[in-house]
C-alpha cells in the first residue's frame, strides 16, 4: 500500500476519534433540556366576611378589595377580600426570549350552600386577569399575559363575585369552595 493512502486512512482514523467524542458531549446537552413549567396555586379564598342579614341581601366584593352591600350589615372587623392566584410559567431552558403567554382558565360550577335555614349563592365573578373581566361558572376565558422577560414569569391575580343570602332566624358560616383550572395554551414570542 503506498504511504499516501496509509497516511490518508490513519489521518481520517484519528479525525473521527477527536471529533466523535465532542459529538458524544453535545447530544445529551441537547437532550437534557428542562421542559416548561406551569403552576397554578390558590394563595387566599374570596371572603365576604361576617354579616347579619334579615330576609335576603347581597355583597360584592370587587376584585379591587372594594365590597358594596345591599340588606346586608357586615360586622364589625370582619375581613372579607378578594380570592387571591399565583400562576407561574417557567420556560423550557436554553429558549428564553421575551414572550406572551394565552391561557385558558375555567371555573367548574359554584354549588348553593344552605346551613341552619341559611341559603348562600355566589355568582357574577370577576377578575383583574389580563383580557378576562368575568368568568361565570361553566365558562372558559383566555388571557393573554404579556411582559414576560425572564424564563420564569409570574401572574398573580384576584376573583370577586357577588354572594346573594337568604336567612332563618340562626346564624351560620357559609363556606363555598372556589375553583379554577388553568391551563397555557400558547406561548407567542
Amino acid at each position: 500500500m503506498p504511504k499516501s493512502r496509509l497516511y490518508f486512512r490513519n489521518f481520517a482514523r484519528g479525525l473521527l476519534t477527536r471529533l466523535a467524542p465532542t459529538l458524544f458531549v453535545i447530544m445529551p446537552c441537547q437532550a437534557h433540556a428542562a421542559a416548561a413549567t406551569f403552576t397554578a396555586t390558590a394563595n387566599q379564598p374570596l371572603s365576604f366576611g361576617t354579616l347579619v342579614v334579615s330576609g335576603s341581601g347581597s355583597r360584592t366584593i370587587a376584585p379591587d378589595g372594594t365590597s358594596t352591600s345591599t340588606g346586608i350589615l357586615p360586622l364589625g372587623d370582619s375581613i372579607s377580600g378578594p380570592a387571591q392566584f399565583t400562576m407561574t410559567y417557567t420556560h423550557a431552558s436554553g429558549l428564553f426570549l421575551f414572550y406572551f403567554l394565552q391561557i385558558q382558565v375555567t371555573m367548574p360550577s359554584a354549588n348553593s350552600v344552605t346551613i341552619n335555614g341559611v341559603q348562600g349563592t355566589i355568582s357574577n365573578f370577576t377578575t383583574d386577569l389580563p383580557g378576562m373581566a368575568s368568568l361565570q361558572p361553566g365558562q372558559t376565558g383566555t388571557a393573554t399575559v404579556t411582559n414576560c422577560f425572564s424564563p420564569t414569569c409570574t401572574i398573580v391575580f384576584h376573583v370577586g363575585g357577588t354572594l346573594n343570602v337568604t336567612s332563618g332566624n340562626q346564624g351560620a358560616q357559609l363556606v363555598f369552595p372556589l375553583q379554577l383550572v388553568a391551563t397555557v395554551t400558547q406561548v407567542l414570542g
